[in-house]
């Protein structure tokens, strides 16, 4: 439903007061009894309508927005150490018919002071097939849904940890397959989750075009243990929740140097090398490119 029709409904709303109203002749009593049950329908219907749009008046709330692998786990697992947050992950992660309700109920159902969620940009574009996900953020942001946005500087670690996540063809080396292993990663699948992520990056900074949100890098505030205290000061501050603490984690992927990470550095460098991504080798790999 889009904003057109919410501006139509409230339109409806009115057009009740104004059928009521139109006869002289009605008595003060009969008047009373007419408008009240109408008034009623109509109030039902404005709130049935918000519920959809997400922009109704709900407890406090807030919404985790990556494109994956930036952190979400790490945050999680603060939320789920304090005592007034529900958080839940990937509630969007499969097709639901009216997205924005979905949400509303989870946060009306949910038994403590603060609910929060994650979100991803394809969950809502490829999974829930939104036409204008931005109105989506807006609607959820106008019901009092505050928006936190991960996201990652260094886009060729980004990319290894994902495929590292998800991929069959990147394997860990050796028998035992602890997170200190090295990885043997598929070039070709390297360069095409390098672009994937590129177009990740552009749709989320479209989604969230002006929308007031607090963003967090993974180098700066996710990476380094001894930055935890600072973000979680941050949250703490933008979200109006007291004494979120962080959450000690493992050693993460990002703080061991490539040639150590890849076990076909050589392969993989020579193949970044011959393609568009060959900045990514130099002092100007933060860059982004389409």
């Amino acid at each position: 439903m889009d904003s057109g029709n919410y501006g139509n409904t409230v339109t409806g709303e009115d057009s009740f007061s104004d059928e009521v109203t139109g006869g002289s002749e009605v008595s003060e009593l009969s008047l009373v009894g007419r408008r009240l049950p109408q008034q009623n329908i109509a109030g039902s219907w404005l709130q049935t309508v918000q519920s959809l749009m997400g922009t109704r008046s709900h407890k406090p709330s807030f919404v985790l927005f990556d494109i994956g692998q930036s952190g979400c786990i790490t945050q999680a697992k603060w939320f789920a150490a304090h005592p007034a947050i529900t958080f839940q992950e990937d509630i969007l992660s499969e097709t639901v018919r009216f997205p924005r309700l979905s949400v509303y109920q989870r946060i009306r159902q949910s038994n403590t002071d603060v609910y929060g969620f994650s979100l991803t940009v394809e969950q809502l574009r490829q999974v829930q097939r939104l036409a204008d996900p931005n109105q989506f953020l807006q609607d959820m942001n106008r019901g009092g849904c505050r928006v936190v946005y991960l996201n990652r500087r260094d886009v060729l670690r980004h990319a290894i940890a994902t495929l590292r996540t998800y991929s069959v063809n990147c394997r860990f080396d050796g028998k035992d397959t602890t997170r200190s292993n090295q990885l043997t990663i598929d070039v070709s699948e390297l360069l095409a989750c390098l672009k994937y992520l590129d177009n990740q990056r552009v749709e989320a900074s479209a989604i969230l075009h002006d929308i007031p949100c607090l963003e967090l890098v993974y180098e700066d505030d996710l990476m380094d243990p001894n930055t935890y205290a600072q973000t979680a000061d941050r949250l703490s501050a933008f979200l109006n929740i007291e004494d979120i603490k962080p959450v000690g984690s493992s050693l993460k992927l990002v703080h061991q140097r490539l040639c150590n990470i890849v076990e076909n550095y050589e392969e993989v460098r020579a193949g970044l090398e011959a393609s568009e991504y060959a900045y990514l080798l130099t002092d100007n790999r933060h860059l982004l490119t389409i």
